[in-house]
């Protein structure tokens, strides 16, 4: 809690001379009903110097036509479109595996700036966003990154995300920040490009679903610190349910299975089941009443939770404290939901498009190509590696060392 207050929207110090400038890539892969305005906020940030790189993958007219309105709305804003079926990429799509990755490719290419931002097509940005994030990139540090939040948006499922954001998965991501491990999400991320660029660039990533977390461990493996931003990432997908929610976190948990055997002890570390065992616990050595100690535990958890909510918030909450309870009841409850059907369910998932069968630690074999997927948002920037061969796109490309960074490997989505 002393560590959320110290950390989060609060005006980061820095002693940067001058603001560098900033090569903004942003993969596009779908129309969603926000999208313009997520869009939009990137031409409207409070900094001197930076440029807008939009990547398409595939020729989407709708999605083509937001961005050139808004390239007509705001000219004085640098900003490029690329379409990811170019043929000039062809030639290395059969290499580059990750969709996410070879979306990108031309837009890292051509992205002029000392540092670049990877930011999904699904977060909205507050006017001094990348003012903060940039004043936070230090001389020792490589990669900033915004730990993943909501927007406030309408409807109960809206209630539900922002409070499992807000509370457990908060708690879980600062707490392994604090302590040093690698976890980064890929969902925002602003990277000194030099530093990945001795490495070959974003195409020595291409064989890996995780990039955000090898772009970390390679940043990190060059002596470069990593920071998390004052700003939270606020996630705004117009499309959302209480039951994709549930799905994306059984993809998430069945990945952190395969990452390391301390999943399988996250469900002993929800409140329910802590508290069941205070009670168990201090029956037996104190011969207190099991019942009272359980009740006082998940009160305490949920007056703390809501603390931990309103700080993340950084202001009022746009539902009633009647409505955080039940959301957070039912956060409560789909966990223990969602650790059995990740546990117990086959091992595959679907991620961009493409499912794929999941083998020991974190490697995948790529299934099929599905024609039609239930929506996705663009910020699931899952924990495995494709089992292709080491790159060969670039001569000069330093081979990532797979058995190195496989032993960091706690990370959260």
């Amino acid at each position: 809690m002393t560590f959320f207050l110290y950390k989060f929207h609060r005006k980061p110090s820095s002693l940067l001379k001058e603001l560098p400038g900033v090569s903004i890539i942003k993969p596009l892969t779908c129309v969603d009903s926000n999208l313009a305005e997520n869009l939009k906020t990137f031409f409207q940030f409070k900094y001197p110097r930076y440029e807008l790189l939009f990547c398409v993958q595939e020729p989407a007219p709708h999605v083509i036509d937001i961005v050139k309105k808004l390239q007509q709305q705001y000219p004085h804003i640098d900003s490029q479109l690329f379409i990811g079926s170019q043929s000039e990429k062809s030639t290395i799509s059969v290499i580059v595996k990750n969709p996410k990755i070879f979306n990108m490719l031309s837009a890292y290419d051509k992205a002029k700036y000392p540092l670049f931002l990877i930011s999904d097509s699904g977060l909205k940005m507050n006017e001094n966003t990348l003012h903060d994030m940039v004043e936070c990139m230090t001389d020792n540090v490589g990669l900033v990154h915004q730990m993943p939040f909501t927007c406030d948006r309408k409807g109960f499922a809206a209630s539900v995300e922002k409070v499992y954001f807000g509370t457990q998965h908060a708690r879980m991501y600062m707490t392994i920040n604090l302590i040093g491990i690698n976890c980064v999400t890929g969902m925002s991320c602003l990277i000194r490009k030099d530093a990945i660029d001795r490495v070959g660039g974003l195409r020595a990533f291409g064989d890996y679903i995780a990039e955000d977390f090898y772009l970390a461990s390679e940043v990190a493996k060059q002596g470069w610190k990593i920071r998390v931003s004052p700003a939270p990432a606020l996630q705004n997908g117009g499309e959302y349910s209480v039951g994709t929610w549930m799905d994306r976190m059984i993809r998430w948990c069945k990945l952190r299975m395969r990452l390391s055997p301390l999943a399988y002890l996250e469900p002993f570390q929800e409140c329910l089941s802590s508290a069941l065992l205070a009670g168990i616990v201090t029956n037996y050595l104190f011969e207190w009443n099991s019942l009272v100690v359980t009740a006082c535990h998940i009160l305490i958890w949920f007056i703390l939770d809501y603390l931990m909510l309103r700080i993340t918030q950084g202001g009022p909450l746009p539902f009633s404290k009647f409505e955080f309870a039940i959301a957070w009841m039912v956060r409560e409850i789909a966990a223990f939901y969602i650790y059995f059907k990740a546990f117990t369910g086959p091992s595959t998932i679907i991620w961009r498009g493409t499912e794929y069968r999941l083998g020991p630690g974190t490697r995948a074999e790529e299934l099929k190509t599905l024609t039609s997927v239930p929506n996705q948002q663009s910020s699931d920037s899952s924990l495995i590696s494709l089992s292709t061969s080491s790159l060969s796109t670039n001569s000069t490309c330093t081979t990532i060392d797979d058995s190195k960074l496989q032993s960091q490997q706690l990370q959260i989505v």
